[in-house]
């Protein structure tokens, strides 16, 4: 009985491969939005509105407009493509003309209908979508137009290959569901990595391959949330070594080596060279009976003796005293270097109730301007607020952002978020009551 009951189901997308395909690419459109909503903006509600809309993109597009282009149309432009892709590998690597029509339908796919029909159909549909109080259908193909050598490199490093598996290797019947299948599996490894990315959720919505959301995924990220070694430790003395002298090459390992060596423990550290000096700052764990010998042994070291250490307690915090932080946002923004930059950023985010508990600067030497390099300043913050932020607060904080982006002419202002999970909530109130 389970078999038949199997049996007619695997052969529904045979007999009715149209009407299959449209509704797996609706379901799977409308799931993107659902992961896009949920794991990247975190939407404390879902916009089921939104949703259909995108599932309706999914049915009409994805589903119609596709499944007509990849069955009837290339069944008829290219002959041999039924035929090529039942054949086993080694009578496809004979076949130079069914080789030939397939390479030609990857092309055709990729270069004609993905540039001029799909592409300006995702933007303005995203765009009546995300904005559908205010859509501009002018400015977003003006968009495209700006981004299409970004977007199409990055559809071509996924769809290509994946194109080229499709023809090569499905049955005309199966050519959809697998679009929608390979573009499906690129959502959920979007969210994965792009998880809290609240700036992003418009880029990540329609599950589309885009320069933007490819750039994301090669960027991923880490975890937000980090114990300072400060608070996990309370049987040890901590100390804040600053250390600054002029630069040679090996100054970490014979600093670290001698902190070894007299029975300390680094944790936190941040060692730079700056012009022609090498500034360190450093947090150093020691038993606490040991204090004052580890602070002389390095004091004597007449090979430590350039770099001018000095030593300052660190006072540990007790966590019943202070709120513990419930989210996290770290925030990256980079621009030409200007006056200003980290003050606005960092003003916007104390009015918004965050905290910086890090926060790094640097420059980099901007390479790709087309007239000439230029110094751009980067800024990474990690932040943390004690309650959760609703939507509209993640949202204002966003919009605000953006307008700093706007005024300083920033490249790249990225928010991300990372509520911290229930399980270490938990964990950080036992520890606390213990203390």
């Amino acid at each position: 009985m389970a078999s038949l009951v199997w049996s007619r189901v695997r052969s529904v997308p045979v007999q009715y491969p149209f009407a299959f395909g449209v509704v797996f690419s609706g379901f799977k459109t409308s799931v993107s939005d659902l992961m896009a909503q949920k794991v990247v903006e975190q939407r404390e509600t879902i916009d089921w509105k939104r949703n259909m809309a995108f599932a309706a993109f999914g049915f009409i597009y994805l589903g119609g407009v596709q499944y007509a282009i990849y069955v009837p149309l290339f069944g008829r432009i290219f002959p041999t493509a039924k035929g090529f892709a039942a054949k086993s590998l080694r009578d496809k690597i004979k076949d130079v003309r069914g080789m030939f029509e397939c390479v030609a339908q990857v092309f055709v796919d990729q270069c004609i209908h993905h540039p001029l029909m799909y592409f300006p159909a995702f933007y303005c549909t995203r765009e009546l979508v995300m904005h559908s109080d205010n859509p501009n259908l002018t400015q977003v193909l003006q968009e495209y137009r700006r981004n299409m050598k970004e977007d199409l490199l990055a559809l071509w490093k996924i769809w290509v290959p994946a194109t080229f598996v499709n023809f090569a290797f499905m049955p005309m019947w199966g050519r959809i569901p697998t679009v929608a299948m390979t573009s499906l599996v690129w959502s959920v490894i979007l969210s994965t990595m792009r998880g809290g990315d609240v700036k992003s959720g418009a880029e990540v919505a329609g599950g589309a391959v885009t320069g933007a959301t490819l750039h994301m995924v090669e960027e991923g990220f880490g975890t937000l949330f980090t114990q300072r070694p400060v608070e996990l430790e309370p049987d040890k003395a901590h100390l804040i070594i600053t250390a600054g002298g002029l630069d040679k090459p090996g100054w970490v390992a014979e600093l670290s080596r001698a902190i070894a060596n007299a029975g300390g423990s680094i944790t936190h550290s941040r060692m730079v060279r700056l012009g022609a000096d090498f500034i360190i700052t450093l947090h150093a764990a020691v038993p606490p009976q040991e204090e004052n010998e580890f602070m002389q042994k390095l004091r004597s070291n007449q090979g430590l003796k350039p770099l001018n250490l000095q030593f300052g307690p660190l006072t540990r915090r007790d966590p019943s005293a202070v709120p513990q932080p419930d989210i996290g946002v770290r925030v990256r923004a980079v621009g030409a270097d200007r006056p200003g930059m980290l003050a606005s950023i960092s003003e916007t985010l104390l009015a918004k109730g965050l905290s910086i508990e890090t926060v790094t600067t640097d420059l980099h030497l901007n390479t790709s301007s087309r007239t000439q390099p230029r110094r751009d300043f980067v800024i990474e913050a990690d932040c943390v607020a004690t309650k959760s932020l609703t939507s509209e607060e993640l949202q204002s904080l966003v919009e605000d952002l953006s307008q700093i982006k706007t005024a300083l002419t920033l490249d790249t202002v990225d928010v991300r978020v990372q509520r911290l999970p229930q399980q270490i909530q938990e964990e950080r109130r036992r520890r606390t009551a213990r203390y």
